[in-house]
């Protein structure tokens, strides 16, 4: 690349770098806003939630990589001509010409750059993106436990807990568990306990770890007791123990979904659009971002 042309590339590349961060950040701003709401409700660690912010960038950069481009060139060739160097270009005998050649290269890299954005990286930030919310929805399970107040949010379980100790590993001070299993479902150590009443499973103290993996939370009780009552009223089953592992599966999150074919990858989507109009749009408008820099650059 001579002078002529890096010169020329040079004017381009400033302003398309200005245009670019500029239209990147009021997207990302709208892009965004879901992931500011787990910021302010805090829960997702820091780390976790600029691992999302990152993965806003492809979607966002397929955008505004073709719009830079465009101001890039404006810019650029509007300098040149406003300050007259491609008038002084001419009076040397030096052809307009050759301002093509840097144009087009740049035109290029903004194309091949589009095209990684839309093709390859957007699909997989989509699908790391939902990924990671759920992980998210899951893992906080236990934050949603208040202290002296009955959590209904376990199937055929009400839960109460008396404090709640924050910390690595979330501690709950008496604690008081209603299991509401029909009898014949019911896990118990003798057959003969199998009363139409609650079994009910009190503790002083709960160690609880979110299971993330099977929506649901690992408990293990220390110092407590179990009641239960048999089919016949005069028979009464209380087993107390030093420790007792139980686990508390809850309602399944309602999960973050992906937009139809969004989150595919370009070459299932290619099949896919053989049979669904709705692939065959996303494939087309995956394919049609990335010329749009050297359509704009020659426009």
């Amino acid at each position: 690349m001579g002078l002529l042309a890096r010169s020329v590339f040079g004017e381009i590349f400033a302003g398309a770098a200005v245009g670019t961060m500029l239209f990147t950040f009021v997207l990302f701003l709208q892009r965004a806003s879901l992931l500011f709401e787990q910021l302010v409700r805090g829960s997702a660690s820091p780390s976790t939630v600029g691992y999302l912010f990152l993965l806003v960038l492809p979607f966002v950069l397929m955008f505004t990589v073709p719009v830079g481009v465009l101001v890039g060139i404006l810019i650029g060739l509007s300098r040149m001509s406003s300050d007259g160097e491609i008038v002084a270009l001419r009076a040397a005998g030096v052809s307009t010409r050759r301002l093509l050649g840097p144009v087009v290269f740049f035109a290029l890299l903004g194309t091949a750059l589009t095209a990684l954005c839309s093709i390859w990286l957007n699909p997989w930030a989509v699908r790391e993106t939902i990924r990671v919310l759920n992980q998210i929805a899951a893992d906080q399970m236990t934050a949603e436990i208040q202290p002296r107040v009955f959590a209904e949010q376990f199937p055929n379980k009400t839960l109460y807990v008396g404090d709640v100790v924050p910390g690595p590993v979330t501690r709950w001070r008496n604690v008081f568990i209603a299991d509401m299993t029909p009898p014949e479902q019911r896990k118990r150590t003798t057959q003969e306990a199998a009363g139409d009443a609650p079994r009910v499973t009190i503790a002083t103290e709960a160690l609880a770890v979110p299971d993330s993996a099977h929506n649901a939370i690992q408990l293990r009780l220390l110092n407590g007791s179990s009641h239960e009552v048999g089919k016949e009223l005069e028979r009464y089953f209380n087993i107390r123990f030093p420790t007792l592992d139980q686990l508390l599966e809850a309602k399944a999150p309602e999960a973050q979904r992906a937009k139809a074919f969004t989150g595919l990858d370009t070459e299932p989507l290619r099949a896919e659009a053989r049979v669904s109009r709705d692939a065959d749009i996303e494939l087309q408008r995956r394919f049609a971002l990335p010329p749009a820099c050297l359509l704009l650059a020659l426009a």
